[in-house]
């Protein structure tokens, strides 16, 4: 939590990021629940994975919804249309996960039983994070920064940049 505080600059955007975490939890939880498949140390190394994807995904909306916001537009202007804008970017990363590990979760061959609940967790967790955090994450956004009386203003956020 301290690395993404660093990175952000703020803890209302460490919570929004630390948020994404529970939501590919569930995906992967339901993916194992609905296969059959028993909860293993390849499993939780299959959590651990998802658990980055989910708040790398984050963070480039964060920042871009950011970016938007000092460019001159409302929060949410940003919000919506940094949700649209990186929603591609997303689906395509989901679908590299769902596709490049179905034919570890699919397999039966020798060694599978060690492949197969990392794959199966990573597919689930990857459909949820398509699907839940574009949703969750831009609501979240606008629902943390709204008591700070910062939905309407044009000024600059508070986060880390990088210029190099």
């Amino acid at each position: 939590m301290g690395i993404l505080y660093a990175a952000t600059l703020s803890f209302i955007n460490t919570l929004i990021l630390m948020a994404q975490v529970p939501l590919a939890c569930l995906g992967g939880v339901l993916a194992l629940v609905v296969t059959g498949t028993p909860f293993s140390v390849s499993a939780a190394v299959g959590f651990i994975s998802i658990f980055a994807i989910a708040i790398m995904d984050g963070i480039l909306l964060n920042f871009y919804i950011f970016q938007l916001w000092k460019e001159g537009h409302t929060v949410v202007d940003s919000i919506v249309m940094g949700a649209d804008r990186r929603f591609r970017a997303l689906m395509m990363t989901a679908l590299v996960d769902g596709l490049g590990l179905l034919p570890a979760a699919l397999s039966t061959r020798i060694g599978a039983q060690t492949q197969r609940p990392l794959a199966i967790v990573v597919i689930g967790g990857a459909i949820s994070i398509a699907l839940l955090t574009r949703v969750f994450q831009p609501t979240l956004v606008y629902l943390l920064r709204r008591p700070l009386g910062l939905t309407d203003e044009r000024s600059s956020p508070t986060i880390a940049t990088n210029q190099g």
